[in-house]
């Protein structure tokens, strides 16, 4: 099975913004996740170039977060 090499998206106007939406396999296939940012560049020649930025990781177990538990809980 060949996969797409491209994709379509309608740009609507909503309340005098022009917005388009970036297809789900296109973002699949870039590994997005939720809280990752896309960055669009124009560059001299008139092309557009994306790029994924990855979210911060958050260290799990570590800092303010975790509480140290000390006596009976009731």
């Amino acid at each position: 099975m060949r996969e797409r090499s491209e994709y379509q998206s309608k740009v609507t106007a909503d309340t005098g913004l022009t917005r388009g939406r970036i297809p789900c396999p296109l973002l699949n296939a870039l590994g997005a996740r939720p809280g990752d940012h896309l960055v669009f560049r124009l560059t001299d020649s008139g092309e557009v170039v994306m790029s994924l930025l990855r979210r911060a990781k958050r260290k799990s177990g570590t800092g303010s977060r975790q509480k140290s538990v000390s006596g009976k809980r009731r």
